[in-house]
């Protein structure tokens, strides 16, 4: 257990393994957990990147724990865009910079 700052005097403890995501905005970030709550932290997604090595940069404003992806769906035309589908059945936009890399990491 860890405990994270969420805002300028509140702290919260909770293990990053029950971190379904992350959404950034600008200098906070959303974390969501599998418990349905959400929280919201005065630390930038880069801070959860650098702390969590573990979790996945899927577009410039979301952050993803791998063991929470329940699906991956890919554009059929140039002008839609790739996303996941996330265990609470959230949709997270995939950028197209980072869909090669998401295709090597879950794809057979």
């Amino acid at each position: 257990m860890r405990k994270i700052r969420t805002g300028q005097h509140g702290v919260n403890n909770f293990d990053p393994q029950t971190v379904l995501y992350l959404t950034g905005d600008v200098n906070y970030s959303r974390v969501h957990l599998a418990s349905g709550q959400l929280l919201v932290s005065s630390r930038t997604l880069k801070w959860f990147a650098d702390q969590w090595p573990h979790f996945v940069r899927v577009h410039k404003n979301a952050l993803v724990n791998p063991a929470y992806i329940h699906d991956l769906k890919l554009a059929s035309t140039g002008r839609q865009t790739s996303y996941l589908i996330m265990h609470n059945e959230a949709k997270l936009l995939i950028s197209r910079r980072q869909l090669p890399l998401l295709l090597e990491q879950f794809r057979p």
